[in-house]
């Protein structure tokens, strides 16, 4: 079954925090386009939330924030999820997997508007198949992460070897 993605939740843009206003020492992530950007004392979301980067040349990327966040004005938060036709995890995958591109407007300025939100449609299957989609792409996600955390300190392993042979004077 397909269904707009406004009939299961409610897309909302927050107020944008300054960034004078971020905290180095706050006890909560805030979201802004294109993931944590700092640290604030309040939060505007109890549950992790999908987010849509609604501006700019990374418009419409995907993200999930952690619980207790503030989401910035910079991403479309989707609030009010209806949880008993769609699963967050699942609307998140979804969205990830999708060209979301027939939703940016805007020429000098990419953006992605709640006009342009209407025009998608989220295939929905039973919770019980939704929640083994999640499990199957949560599994990948994961190999994901720890193979380019191996990546990373493959690349550091590389960069204090020419170090090492920089400061040895030897001759690469």
């Amino acid at each position: 079954m397909k269904v707009n993605l406004l009939e299961i939740c409610t897309p909302k843009q927050w107020k944008t925090l300054a960034t004078c206003e971020l905290l180095e020492s706050g006890k909560y992530d805030v979201y802004g386009a294109n993931g944590i950007i700092g640290k604030y004392d309040e939060y505007n979301h109890e549950f992790p939330t999908v987010l849509i980067t609604c501006r700019g040349a990374t418009c419409g990327n995907v993200h999930l924030s952690k619980p207790f966040s503030y989401i910035n004005g910079n991403a479309m938060a989707l609030d009010n999820l209806d949880e008993t036709k769609c699963l967050n995890k699942y609307l998140y995958y979804y969205l990830k997997g999708i060209d979301l591109s027939n939703s940016i407007s805007g020429s000098a300025q990419p953006q992605i508007t709640i006009h342009g939100l209407k025009k998608i449609n989220i295939k929905l299957y039973d919770l019980n198949r939704q929640n083994e989609i999640v499990t199957n792409l949560s599994k990948i996600d994961n190999l994901i992460n720890l193979k380019n955390n191996q990546i990373y300190k493959l690349e550091q392993l590389v960069k204090s070897q020419f170090v090492n042979h920089l400061n040895l004077g030897d001759e690469l």
